[in-house]
């Protein structure tokens, strides 16, 4: 008989769990915040759904799910990354832009860097060390390479960068001091954490291509409704409330 009831334990606790439902997603990390957000909003409307999200780089994130990372969906900081995973076979969907993103100039209070001069704080000459993210791996870091190319300072410069892994390393690299100035996501130098400690200067969007952020569903999301739910979400009005309220555009705006 206590072989039967733990049966049945086991059983029930197989349909607790695929009653909740739970998608996993992929996110670049200019959405640490705007995500979070999203996806409180998300389980507050669809209570017993949950969504378990890991932030990182696009670029080290699309190696991953080539490789095989079971996830659900994957948001990227371009839309070249997922456009390769529809062409590889990895999506089950088409890739789709959710927002366009700025980037920023960001230094902390205390550095004393008056970052509202633009382009011309890189002339300071406290300025010894300026973070990006990797261009290899991360899309905004290509771009904050892409502005410095286009005011003609890359390579007077370039010995100066510090590199973080992602685009929120590399605003963690200027908030710690181990970098004067950084290139960083707006959706980052918006959110409370950095708001407050520091000050930031908004490109130029004529400085750089747009920002075109693009997400897709990947094989295993076949079947899941959860993942189709977060999925209609996205494009629902408090979704894109939350990507507006991090300095977001949205498509055709």
């Amino acid at each position: 008989m206590k072989y039967f009831f733990l049966a049945a334990s086991l059983l029930l606790c197989s349909l607790s769990s695929a009653l909740a439902g739970e998608v996993s997603v992929t996110a670049a990390s200019d959405l640490q915040y705007a995500m979070k957000d999203i996806v409180t909003a998300f389980e507050a409307n669809h209570p017993g759904e949950r969504v378990k999200v890991v932030f990182g780089s696009s670029g080290k994130a699309y190696a991953q799910i080539e490789n095989g990372a079971p996830y659900d969906m994957y948001f990227s900081a371009d839309i070249e990354y997922p456009r390769k995973l529809r062409k590889s076979g990895a999506a089950i969907s088409d890739p789709k832009p959710y927002a366009s993103g700025r980037i920023v100039l960001w230094a902390t209070k205390k550095s004393g860097i008056d970052v509202s001069r633009g382009i011309d704080a890189l002339h300071d000459p406290r300025v010894k060390k300026i973070a990006i993210a990797n261009p290899l791996h991360a899309p905004y870091g290509r771009i904050a390479k892409e502005v410095l190319e286009r005011y003609r300072l890359y390579d007077r410069i370039k010995g100066k960068l510090v590199l973080g892994e992602n685009i929120q390393q590399t605003a963690q690299f200027v908030h710690s001091g181990a970098a004067d100035v950084g290139f960083v996501a707006y959706s980052l130098a918006l959110a409370p954490a950095l708001a407050n400690e520091g000050s930031y200067f908004l490109i130029p969007a004529s400085a750089h291509k747009e920002i075109v952020q693009g997400y897709v569903l990947l094989k295993p999301a076949a079947g899941n409704a959860t993942a189709a739910l977060f999925n209609a979400f996205i494009a629902s009005p408090a979704a894109q409330a939350i990507f507006r309220k991090y300095g977001f555009s949205l498509p055709n705006e």
